[in-house]
């Protein structure tokens, strides 16, 4: 297969697997071996730009726990061990993480510590400790529960970030874009624990909804949040649409250009925060 990978092509059925694909990540800076446990393409939130097609509202299935080893160790073997690297990326392209992500909050799966030891052992056995990370890119619905933090305070010796999904504050907002309830309160609550067990990114997807950017009041909201924890914080991760969202939705979505998140990352700036913008 002469398949090329690229930021713009995240298509999972290009490679056989059920829990392991290979991609190309724009903000991971080259491969990341990404972990889908959301197999039924389930989520407890459906933001509106989401790429994931057939989403809907739940849990993950169960994990086949064999079959998720048995996939990880065949990628790792063929991106460590062989050629996948020079057949299918660009040259110079190198593996940067393993992430759990797929089609849903991985923090839900009942497995998912069974699954973080798996990703753990791996590590180790292919000597990857010092070379890689291991991300979780979460909307932190979990990260209070005890279950969650001990499942991932098993990496507490190797490189490790959850990346934290915060896209606004205000909860007319956050049902709008996220199409969730959730408090202010409830927000903080996660984030705090996020940080209590790993070094943490937020993460922040910024759209033009029915061509009109985040207002300054959205944009003052999110700040003002951030400023008790930004001496806690890794980055703030900014993006905006990659690909064309597959959620029904009333309202019109864009992608910002450069400029727009540019002006949006400006203002961001004063919490002395790392600001990182892709696009």
């Amino acid at each position: 297969m002469s398949t090329k990978l690229s930021i713009i092509n995240h298509d999972r059925r290009i490679f056989k697997g059920k829990y392991i694909y290979p991609v190309v990540s724009r903000r991971a800076g080259g491969l990341s071996i990404g972990i889908n446990l959301n197999t039924n393409s389930a989520c407890n939130w459906q933001c509106i730009y989401c790429e994931v097609p057939n989403l809907k509202r739940g849990k993950p299935e169960p994990i086949d726990l064999a079959l998720f080893k048995e996939e990880l160790i065949y990628w790792l073997n063929q991106i460590v061990h062989k050629d996948f690297l020079d057949k299918h990326t660009e040259p110079g392209t190198l593996l940067k993480d393993i992430a759990f992500s797929g089609n849903g909050e991985p923090t839900a799966a009942k497995e998912f510590a069974a699954a973080v030891k798996v990703v753990m052992e791996q590590i180790r056995s292919f000597q990857l400790e010092n070379k890689i990370s291991v991300r979780l890119i979460t909307n932190g619905s979990y990260l209070d529960h005890s279950a969650t933090k001990k499942a991932w305070g098993q990496l507490e010796n190797l490189n490790r970030e959850i990346w934290f999904k915060i896209d606004a504050i205000d909860p007319v907002e956050t049902k709008r874009i996220n199409q969730i309830n959730i408090s202010k309160k409830s927000i903080t609550s996660n984030l705090k624990s996020s940080i209590q067990i790993s070094p943490t990114i937020i993460q922040t997807c910024i759209l033009k909804i029915n061509n009109e950017l985040p207002s300054m009041k959205a944009i003052n909201d999110y700040i003002n949040f951030l400023k008790p924890f930004a001496d806690s914080l890794k980055a703030i991760h900014l993006y905006s649409l990659a690909r064309p969202t597959e959620q029904s939705t009333s309202d019109s979505i864009e992608r910002l250009s450069y400029d727009e998140l540019q002006l949006v990352a400006n203002n961001i700036k004063q919490l002395k925060v790392p600001v990182l913008s892709f696009i």
